[in-house]
């Protein structure tokens, strides 16, 4: 059949049949293209990264002024974009004194304007500019101002950032609008703060006065689980709290302190209305009464709620001879916590 004897409708189907495979083959082609060139680019970025990292061993000794030349033209090559994804990746595993030289090569490249620019964008930019802060000890200073987003993830970041740059005292002022955007919030900044140095102890102490319990409770648990005992009165003092919560951080805390001056407070919280509280005083009061502690963990085997008695069998196994006495007695009568815990105690000390 010639191609004069097809009819117009068997013609427009070649046509848009024709042009369906030359899109089809330009797409191919494009991809294989726009597929070399990312290669290409993250051939370039490895590269970039093996050399730069050599160099940075040059920084602090003989040759410094030459490395800080050698990486600056590292990170020009790159491009503004993957040079500050470069510096951030390798100051993320470097030591304070080599991260000053990638932050200096971060300004003179031009890298710090374009992060301020980034600072004004959209959240997952900031988010992205304070992993550079964090990573390159904050080279456009811009975490002072992020700590006080109206995003409470870019807030959060950047209060966690100054906390681990040693600068919790300015991130404190963020901490009144952390403290009311969630209680896994509020545990990822007690986090934050127990593990920065140097430890604003004296603000904490002040903040723990606040009417806001969800900040009381923030700054308790940071004070404890830093370990500060220069605050121990502090958490002391928040074992009578008005707020659950606030009660049962400090008695976390008190224990993991081991500070038996704290005793005295956390027999009185034996006695609290609610069990939970009771529950924590239980395993605190175990910790730091010794075998000395039987005597007011015995009571709380009758308990209305199952965890307190629990706690308390668990507490009692480890008060000595006394506890365990107390643990038998109570097992004759019947208590079922009491018999658990006396079993437990036979595996451990018996064998099975």
């Amino acid at each position: 059949m010639s191609f004069e004897q097809l009819s117009l409708a068997e013609i427009i189907v070649i046509i848009v049949v024709a042009v369906e495979v030359v899109i089809v083959l330009a797409a191919i082609v494009t991809l294989v293209i726009l597929r070399r060139r990312a290669m290409q680019r993250e051939q370039r970025y490895d590269r970039a990264r093996n050399e730069l990292s050599e160099i940075i061993q040059e920084f602090g000794g003989p040759e410094d002024a030459s490395a800080r030349r050698g990486a600056y033209a590292v990170v020009q090559r790159l491009g503004k974009d993957s040079g500050r994804r470069l510096l951030v990746e390798l100051g993320e595993f470097l030591t304070i004194d080599l991260v000053e030289p990638l932050a200096s090569v971060f300004v003179e490249a031009g890298l710090a304007q374009e992060s301020r620019q980034a600072s004004k964008r959209r959240p997952w930019e900031r988010l992205r500019v304070i992993r550079e802060a964090r990573a390159l000890n904050d080279p456009a200073d811009l975490l002072s101002g992020l700590i006080r987003d109206e995003s409470p993830d870019v807030r959060l970041s950047a209060f966690e950032a100054l906390c681990a740059l040693g600068r919790a005292g300015e991130a404190l002022v963020a901490l009144p609008e952390i403290s009311t955007d969630g209680r896994l919030v509020r545990m990822r900044a007690v986090d934050a703060l127990a593990s920065t140095e140097p430890l604003p102890i004296n603000e904490l102490s002040q903040l723990s006065e606040s009417d806001s319990s969800d900040l009381r409770l923030i700054t308790v648990g940071a004070l404890g689980r830093a370990g500060a005992r220069e605050a121990v009165q502090v958490i002391i003092n928040a074992v009578t709290d008005t707020d659950v919560e606030v009660r049962i951080e400090a008695l976390r805390s008190l224990r993991e302190m081991e500070d038996r001056s704290a005793l005295p407070a956390c027999i009185a919280a034996l006695k609290d209305e609610f069990w939970e509280v009771r529950s924590a005083a239980a395993g605190t009061v175990a910790d730091l009464g010794g075998d000395g502690a039987a005597e007011h963990l015995g009571p709380l085997l009758d308990d209305s709620a199952e965890w307190v008695r629990h706690n308390a069998a668990l507490g009692l196994r480890r008060c000595g001879a006394a506890g365990i006495a107390t643990l038998r007695e109570a097992a004759k009568h019947g208590n079922e916590s009491a018999s658990a815990a006396i079993a437990e105690h036979r595996l451990q000390t018996e064998g099975a």
